[in-house]
């Protein structure tokens, strides 16, 4: 999404962007957010086994050389409850994997 984002506006800073998610981004999401000057990261769904924010704190961490404002828990149920659907059809093979 960022590399697409970058493509339409022409640059790799994707300042004054937002971007809604599901989830809490992993670490390496994250990085790449601050790396790219995203202003304002919405997700819905904690991830308390590999989110960023969660376990890492990403956003308040004073040595990034850019802060991502954070809005969490928007509609954080139906976001759980997309994420739960979703992984119980790839498991039952329901939901086609990517290749």
């Amino acid at each position: 999404v960022l590399r697409e984002g970058a493509k339409k506006l022409g640059n790799w800073r994707l300042l004054g962007c937002d971007l809604y998610v599901t989830i809490e981004p992993c670490v390496m999401c994250a990085g790449a957010m601050v790396q790219a000057r995203i202003r304002r990261l919405i997700f819905g769904a904690r991830d308390e086994k590999a989110g960023a924010l969660t376990l890492y704190g990403i956003s308040a961490d004073g040595r990034l050389n850019h802060r991502v404002e954070v809005v969490e828990g928007v509609r954080a149920e139906e976001a759980r409850a997309l994420l739960q659907e979703f992984f119980r059809g790839l498991r039952s093979g329901e939901v086609p994997k990517r290749s």
